[in-house]
């Protein structure tokens, strides 16, 4: 599972990339509408970016607080659909493992 230091660096990274701002202008409270005024494209550039790079669906439910599109938000949602995503690969590589294991002969 990544570490939440990494996810956060990359998170920043595609904020930066797309309001063209430095990353170090960031921080975990940062609302990307009222700080740094995004409009609703920005947001889904962006949400689209952490799922296509992390491969997961952002959780769309109550699981994680709202708190406007804060870093820390967007943070907190990549890291719940990696620690939902997590067993599922580790049933899957389990499985792959098995398939790949020779049979014995009897």
């Amino acid at each position: 599972m990544m570490r939440e230091k990494t996810v956060e660096k990359i998170i920043k990274g595609f904020i930066a990339k797309e309001m063209t701002i430095d990353a170090g202008e960031i921080a975990r409270e940062t609302n990307l509408v009222n700080d740094l005024n995004a409009d609703s494209m920005d947001i889904v550039n962006v949400v689209t970016a952490i799922e296509s790079k992390f491969k997961i669906t952002f959780p769309d439910d109550s699981k994680i607080k709202y708190d406007g599109y804060t870093l820390q938000f967007l943070i907190d949602g990549a890291m719940n659909a990696l620690k939902e995503k997590a067993p599922k690969q580790a049933r899957r590589t389990r499985r792959k493992a098995k398939a790949e294991t020779p049979k014995e002969e009897a």
